[in-house]
């Protein structure tokens, strides 16, 4: 590699910067394992061939892709590997990504799809049905009983951490300590040539995440579901496990409609050692984790924790989305901590409104809130199936604020400082001649009342997904041109007398508050279009009204000030942003 950092380093080089962005390309095709791409790239680049040696060793240390095997390399981890006899020992993948033959030299039978028949101890793997974060699992024959189970491996294969292979067996006792009808059963654990395993049941059929890719679930079907979940989950928890990982793609559903709760990798058993996950550590998936996960708050999370979770199914069912998914796994987490989930009945209209409450309910931030147990949410889902009268209730008008609150920020923010605007207007002008002006005050208050509809209008368009982008600019740039219409408005009626009086001391603070809640939204782009905004709506006001420049370097300090905020703000909405890549490029634990 010296050779290629002194390449990369010479800056005399003018064909740095392209042999770069070629390598960058071969080395995709070997994370890929495309053979046809590589061949091409190499015959119509034949300057990459000096690299090739190290390049393709490289290779030898790279994760397949493809279905069948990862690729391993010849070497150990600290994880003692035990002396198995040859027939025991996998078939692995050669670096070129073809299977080597068998014994007799003849090649293993080729699957549909690209996979490959392997001998994995007393497992024949037949196909990949799943890949996580931290697994794959395949669909096997074990031949000694000549049954067909589903075996997972570690992702990582034998480069695994030891921290990995821990979770991994804490997955498997986890399942392995419970027997219940509707959650998959472990059969053994252990390891082939370092290749960590576990078998476990079979089940025939699909994901509930590939069930909702045709669409929301009937109602009564989604209440059914998510019954025998509860139940299982319920199980779970007198055995003092909490999932802490509850979502569509770990619920499997059989050919006969039954769900079964599966992968148990972020299971907590929470009467015993609560020390496996540290405090300030985020563990799920963010569209399904409960608030005080979002927090790192491992100290609170308990079985309220996956009745919130059930909770997001349930919704998703509904709905045929779930409470909360953003761009990012960041804003999903804000949202799941701050916002809460558009009304299930402005999505779907076809649903009750009592199965809304019991998802409602589910959802509350405070986990005192919800149900106390997933049993007594089995118990209302089955009530509301009976179509008798359920727990849950509508809630009270402070606790539907609250929600409407946390539903609508950006609108709140904007009626709130409205209100602040209009006690202002009223506290500046209390004892002038203003104060009698009933032409005046008409004017102030429809300027108010446009910006409040404006408001309305906008953060509908908000909850429209191709207008949402575009909504949010032309909110920006309505707020500065009607916070300026405003202040216009006032100058004109500003007093007269030897000592010029300035209405707009207090008012200005606007133009600053504007550009602070344009960061709510998390897009840099959007604070410097606010910015620019309130300096070009301020440099508008000063034209129109040429008072307010005296005197001179109060408008220039004042410039200069709302600059230096937009560059703050936009700096701290960039740092968010860069966090949100980093949990983009790497999978919650």
């Amino acid at each position: 590699m010296s050779d290629l950092q002194e390449r990369a380093d010479d800056p005399s080089d003018d064909n740095d910067e392209r042999l770069i962005e070629l390598l960058d390309r071969y080395v995709d095709t070997l994370h890929d394992a495309n053979d046809a791409s590589r061949s091409e790239l190499l015959s119509h680049h034949a300057e990459l061939a000096d690299f090739l040696g190290c390049l393709d060793a490289l290779d030898s240390l790279a994760i397949s892709q493809k279905p069948g095997f990862s690729k391993k390399p010849d070497f150990s981890n600290d994880v003692p590997l035990p002396e198995l006899p040859l027939s025991q020992q996998p078939t692995l993948i050669e670096p070129s990504g073809r299977p080597p033959p068998t014994g007799d030299g003849t090649p293993h039978a080729v699957l549909p799809g690209g996979g490959v028949v392997q001998e994995f101890g007393k497992y024949r793997l037949e196909a990949e049905i799943g890949r996580g974060g931290m697994g794959v699992v395949y669909r096997a024959r074990q031949t000694d009983l000549d049954r067909v189970v589903a075996v997972k491996m570690i992702l990582s294969s034998r480069l695994a951490s030891r921290d990995e292979v821990q979770r991994f067996y804490a997955e498997a006792k986890a399942a392995a300590a419970v027997k219940h009808p509707n959650i998959v059963g472990i059969h053994e654990v252990g390891q082939v040539h370092g290749q960590h395993y576990f078998a476990m049941d079979y089940v025939a059929g699909q994901s509930l995440a590939q069930l909702l890719r045709g669409g929301p679930m009937a109602s009564d079907k989604a209440a059914e579901c998510v019954v025998l979940v509860a139940r299982a989950v319920h199980f779970l928890h007198e055995h003092n496990i909490v999932h802490r990982d509850l979502k569509p793609s770990n619920i499997l559903i059989d050919e006969d409609g039954i769900p079964y709760v599966t992968d148990f990798g972020l299971a907590k058993v929470f009467s015993g050692d609560s020390a496996h996950t540290q405090t300030g550590t985020i563990v799920g998936t963010p569209s399904y984790m409960s608030p005080e996960q979002a927090a790192g708050r491992s100290a609170d999370i308990s079985p309220q924790s996956d009745v919130y979770s059930l909770g997001a199914i349930l919704y998703e069912l509904l709905c045929g989305r779930p409470p909360f998914r953003e761009r990012t796994p960041l804003d999903t987490l804000v949202q799941v901590l701050e916002g809460e989930p558009t009304i299930i009945t402005r999505v779907n209209p076809l649903v009750p409104r009592e199965l809304e409450l019991i998802c409602l309910r589910c959802l509350e931030k405070d986990p005192r809130n919800r149900y106390a147990s997933a049993a007594e949410l089995a118990d209302d889902l089955e009530r509301h199936l009976r179509r008798e009268p359920i727990q849950a209730q509508p809630p009270g008008v402070f606790h539907a604020v609250r929600r409407w609150v946390r539903r609508e920020p950006a609108l709140v923010s904007r009626l709130a400082g409205l209100g602040v605007a209009a006690v202002i207007v009223q506290a500046a002008y209390l004892y002038s001649r203003a104060l009698n002006d009933v032409g005046y005050h008409l004017q102030i208050m429809s300027i108010l009342g446009a910006w409040a509809v404006a408001s309305f209008l906008f953060q509908r368009l908000l909850h429209r997904e191709p207008w949402a982008d575009t909504a949010r600019f032309a909110w920006a740039a309505a707020d500065a041109a009607l916070l300026t219409l405003l202040l216009s408005t006032t100058c004109r009626h500003a007093p007269q007398g030897p000592v010029p009086y300035a209405p707009l001391g207090p008012l200005l603070i606007g133009y600053p508050l504007l550009v602070a809640a344009s960061g709510m939204f998390f897009r840099v782009r959007l604070v410097w279009f606010m910015t620019a905004a309130c300096l070009l709506s301020y440099a508008v006001l000063l034209i129109f009204h040429p008072e307010q420049r005296e005197p001179p370097h109060y408008p220039i300090i004042f410039c200069a000030v709302l600059g230096v905020l937009g560059v703050i703000v936009a700096y701290q909405v960039y740092r968010v942003r860069v966090l949100s890549r980093y949990f983009d490029r790497q999978q919650l634990p």
